[in-house]
């Protein structure tokens, strides 16, 4: 007997089995991004560390199954690592660039790591605990330049200490030129040098030149940053030969010979008149004196200042400079280094320290340049300046915008500045103490000429319990100075800082319980 098929149940049953095999293939069949969920990204390989004065550059091969890496760094031998950056996985190359927050310190070893990573999987690899360290190269902090001129054929160069100098380049430049030539090589533990004019190097009267000086580091072959416009010194004029006197030879005269007198005959006396008499002259009034200016007085000094200013000005536009402006700070430190030129004809104060200081003490900033002259009249000061090619080209120098005048007994200094008024600030920090000079504040700030130096011995020291203060730190954004601090000179050894931007210091301190102290 046979069985009569249901078709309309065998389809239905069919149907259902075409549709349980579609829904079991895609649980079987993965996406390879589901594959790769199921796996752990192999160890990245770091291949080299490289860098560079303020940046270290890590590269590494690619990582099966990565999506991203992420990037350590430590300072050599510290334990834990931080995180720098994570990045995709095209990628396999990271640059550190040195910041606040991940600094990097000149002559330091950093190392670094690398982790891949499965977004799908969430899963990390494991990573290389050694890593691989690299050296950030020190490289030199930029220095303060001073120079001066000894003579017609000499000039002396000192500046500042560097930090992470092993060597110091000095160089120099005249005015017509913009090209640098370096001069000198001299140890870290130089930090003067005495320009003698030669062939190869020559220095010629009455000419203007530029000296600049730059930290070198031969252990890391690194340069420091320099003063791109140079310090500017007039060299003097040569002196004028004074010639020998000859003395002139008298021709000596011949005697004549001694003629014998002849006899003459005795007069007869003869009466003698009476003198009549003579009247006496009617004696006119003597005129009344009039009284001589003292040249010496406030009035008459500031007419030949005024006088010197106007001739000045005259000599600046004939030779295509714009008018100055008489700065009364300038004339105050003018005045006083009139005096000092009368006991000491130089740029040198008589206690050996720069001309500029008489300047910013009577609060004027931005100082230039300095001309002395001896002269009876403002009018033969000026020629004087204006017939030497070195005072010339100072009185015409197109940066200045003021000038000060001082005169004392025919010794004449004037002076040029641009913007004296100029001001920045130093802030000073007590970091954790007060100042009981000040009131028990914790800061406090001075207003300070552009460009002047305040010695450290000047500031008030603060006082912090328990503790002793030790010295001064002072705050830079400067990238060549490690995490933007350097420790300022001792105090004792004549240290300051070069107010040329508004400046942040802190008070260091040791714990005074501390014996070693």
């Amino acid at each position: 007997m046979t069985r009569k098929i249901d078709k309309r149940k065998l389809f239905y049953s069919f149907l259902t089995l075409i549709m349980a095999i579609l829904l079991i293939v895609p649980m079987m069949i993965q996406s390879p991004a589901e594959a790769a969920s199921k796996r752990t990204p192999a160890r990245p390989a770091i291949t080299k560390v490289t860098a560079t004065k303020n940046s270290a550059t890590v590269t590494w091969k690619k990582s099966k199954y990565a999506t991203s890496y992420r990037i350590y760094y430590k300072q050599a031998g510290a334990k834990k690592w931080t995180t720098l950056a994570t990045i995709n996985s095209k990628k396999l190359k990271y640059t550190h660039k040195s910041s606040r927050k991940y600094p990097l310190k000149g002559g330091k070893k950093y190392t670094y790591t690398v982790r891949a990573y499965n977004k799908y999987g969430r899963k990390w690899s494991s990573y290389d605990k050694k890593g691989k360290t690299v050296t950030i190269p020190a490289v030199p902090s930029i220095v303060k330049t001073r120079v001066k001129a000894n003579n017609y054929k000499q000039t002396t160069v000192t500046w500042t200490k560097s930090i992470n100098a092993t060597n110091y380049l000095v160089y120099y430049r005249s005015a017509d030129t913009t090209k640098w030539t370096r001069i000198a090589n001299v140890s870290s533990k130089t930090l003067k040098y005495v320009h003698k004019s030669n062939r190869k190097y020559p220095v010629e009267a009455g000419r203007t030149y530029y000296y600049m000086v730059r930290g070198y580091n031969k252990t890391y072959k690194t340069y420091g940053s320099y003063n791109k416009a140079g310090m500017q010194v007039v060299i003097p004029e040569k002196p004028a030969a004074t010639p020998t006197a000859v003395p002139t030879v008298e021709p000596t005269a011949t005697p004549k010979p001694i003629q014998k007198p002849k006899p003459t005959a005795t007069p007869k006396p003869t009466a003698t008149p009476k003198p009549t008499a003579t009247p006496k002259p009617t004696q006119k009034p003597k005129p009344t004196a009039t009284p001589t200016p003292d040249p010496d007085s406030p009035s008459e000094i500031n007419k030949k200042i005024k006088k010197v200013v106007k001739l000045t000005n005259q000599v600046r536009v004939k030779h295509g400079s714009a008018a100055v402006v008489e700065d009364a700070a300038l004339d105050a430190g003018a005045a006083v280094r009139a005096k000092e030129i009368y006991t000491k004809f130089s740029h040198d104060r008589p206690d050996g320290s720069d001309s500029d200081t008489a300047y910013y003490a009577a609060g004027a900033g931005n100082i230039l340049l300095e001309n002395i002259a001896t002269g009876d009249t403002p009018k033969r000061a000026v020629y004087l300046w204006e017939n030497s090619r070195g005072h010339l080209a100072a009185m015409i120098d197109k940066e200045a915008t003021h000038i000060g005048v001082g005169v004392y007994k025919n010794f004449w200094v004037q002076i040029f500045a641009k913007n004296p008024s100029q001001k920045y600030t130093l802030t000073v920090y007590a970091n954790g103490g007060t100042f009981p000079s000040k009131g028990g504040v914790e800061k406090f700030e001075i207003s300070v000429p552009a460009r002047a130096d305040v010695k450290l011995s000047t500031i008030d020291i603060p006082e912090k319990e328990g503790c002793s203060f030790i010295g001064w730190t002072e705050f830079h954004e400067n990238p060549y100075f490690e995490g933007g601090l350097r420790d300022l000179d001792d105090i004792k050894n004549g240290g300051e800082v070069h107010i040329f931007e508004n400046r942040k210091i802190k008070a260091n301190w040791s714990d005074s319980s501390d014996s070693s102290n």
